[in-house]
């Protein structure tokens, strides 16, 4: 909790010295602007380790295959993505072109889960004994 204070805290000075500075030089604003999101997307990668480490060993343990894990991993990765483009889109003006990314997201997130949902049809059908449809 107090890393994530620690990145509010980074995030919120960052953007009070970009309101400051981007009347006076753009181009630095910028800069802060680049430096700042590297940062937070480094956070971010390495928060987000420990889950990765933890999903492997679910898979270890449980005998899971990881073509089964993988969709929900990497619909989980087209969501973040989605979110910090659509996000980026609204913030250059253009709230259209964020909703399309949105959708698209969306549509990606189905289609990359479509695996996994077929792979618990799989099973609830093998589990009813072929009683489906």
């Amino acid at each position: 909790m107090e890393q994530f204070l620690k990145i509010l805290a980074l995030a919120l000075v960052t953007v009070l010295a970009i309101l400051l500075l981007r009347k006076r030089t753009t181009e630095f604003a910028l800069v802060l602007s680049l430096v700042c999101i590297s940062a937070l997307c480094f956070y971010a990668a390495t928060t987000l380790q420990p889950v990765m480490d933890m999903l492997e060993r679910l898979e270890t343990l449980s005998g899971v295959h990881g073509a089964v894990l993988a969709p929900v991993v990497k619909t989980a990765l087209i969501g973040i993505l989605t979110h910090i483009c659509a996000g980026i889109c609204s913030d250059a003006g253009e709230s259209g072109i964020a909703r399309m990314v949105e959708l698209c997201g969306t549509a990606m997130a189905l289609y990359l889960s479509t695996p996994l949902i077929t792979a618990v049809l799989d099973l609830l059908d093998t589990l009813l004994g072929g009683a489906a449809p």
